[in-house]
């Protein structure tokens, strides 16, 4: 095998292993207080834990599916208010990009 091909075969596992915690988190629930832990809650938000952030807020959140009904605009103007992002969807990226990095181990 040449040298690219063990690259490759590297990062094929790599994703391979990402690709089995992901599923792994959403079997067990637990996916948001992964992708948000408290060490990212505290240095981007006024809220200790994710959980803390959502019941502090207006909604009555008790299931995913609560969670999914929130009016995205609406959402948006609370994580505006409440942390150092625009939108839901800059803190989703950030806090996506750190648990890769943890991830792998950066």
């Amino acid at each position: 095998m040449t040298s690219g091909e063990e690259e490759f075969g590297d990062v094929s596992a790599v994703v391979d292993e990402l690709h089995d915690r992901a599923s792994a988190l959403s079997d067990d629930g637990d996916a948001l207080a992964a992708v948000f832990p408290p060490s990212f809650m505290t240095r981007h938000t006024d809220a200790e834990t994710f959980e803390a952030f959502v019941e502090d807020s207006r909604w009555d959140v008790s299931s995913r599916a609560e969670f999914a009904a929130i009016p995205q605009a609406e959402f948006d103007d609370y994580v505006a208010d409440r942390t150092s992002f625009g939108d839901f969807e800059e803190m989703l990226g950030q806090a996506g990009e750190e648990w890769m990095a943890r991830q792998l181990g950066l």
